[in-house]
């Protein structure tokens, strides 16, 4: 079976056109999601957005830990921060140019899936031309509305997305759903500044129209929702938050 055939069977309800670089999940288009994703949706936007992302990724490895790199390597490593040991079934959430969801191609290997997922069209055109493994597929969707069956995921990383979506409950409960009971997820989210910076990061989300997290936000969520595990870092500009899906 292809990548493609595999996705297929994992959704509730078959899309009517399967050809494209993408399976397009999405049944018309969402209203703004802020003028953040509005960036995001726009072929400049995600030329920078994959720029930043790509040289974060270059040099993760040899930025010291004094300064930043255990950071860096804590929001690139996300195939880690799964568990994963190859064969897994993996929806990398707000996949954008895909630099994560070739990480963990390489992870869960020939025998794993990864599904590559953004709302953004320009992010995943990147994203499926510069992602060559036969274990990936790319889907347009909603995070607040998987289309995914109960239980069809083995595990979700979820960079850089929950600060966009409308309703976060609506979307941490799909993700619960999807989920296989006690699967691993991998958030990172913004933060807001710490201190005398604060108001500029409060700034830049209304002027964005994008959400910040403070300490204890994403991960008390996460717990009211039955989340277990949940453990969260604060690296600088970004909170990064593991945790594995309701048992049950």
């Amino acid at each position: 079976m292809t990548a493609r055939d595999r996705v297929l069977a994992l959704l509730a309800e078959r899309p009517t056109d399967t050809s494209g670089p993408w399976l397009d999940l999405v049944h018309g288009r969402p209203g703004s999601r802020g003028r953040v994703q509005e960036l995001w949706e726009s072929a400049s936007g995600a030329s920078g957005y994959d720029g930043v992302l790509a040289l974060g990724d270059r040099v993760e490895a040899y930025v010291p830990g004094l300064v930043g790199g255990a950071a860096l390597r804590d929001f690139y490593r996300v195939d880690e921060r799964l568990g994963l040991v190859g064969g897994e079934t993996v929806l990398d959430l707000a996949c954008g140019p895909g630099t994560l969801t070739r990480r963990l191609a390489r992870a869960v290997g020939r025998r794993g899936l990864v599904i590559g997922a953004d709302l953004s069209e320009p992010m995943l055109a990147r994203a499926a031309r510069s992602t060559a493994f036969a274990q990936v597929d790319f889907a347009r969707l909603d995070a607040m509305d998987l289309p995914f069956t109960d239980a069809a995921i083995d595990a979700v990383s979820c960079s850089m997305c929950l600060h966009l979506v409308p309703d976060l409950v609506t979307t941490l409960r799909g993700i619960a759903r999807v989920l296989r009971p006690s699967g691993p997820v991998a958030f990172a989210v913004p933060a807001h500044a710490p201190g005398p910076l604060r108001p500029f990061s409060d700034l830049f989300a209304r002027v964005g129209q994008a959400r910040l997290f403070g300490p204890g936000d994403l991960s008390g969520v996460l717990r009211d929702l039955g989340f277990t595990g949940v453990e969260e870092r604060w690296l600088g500009g970004v909170r990064v938050v593991d945790a594995s899906a309701p048992p049950s």
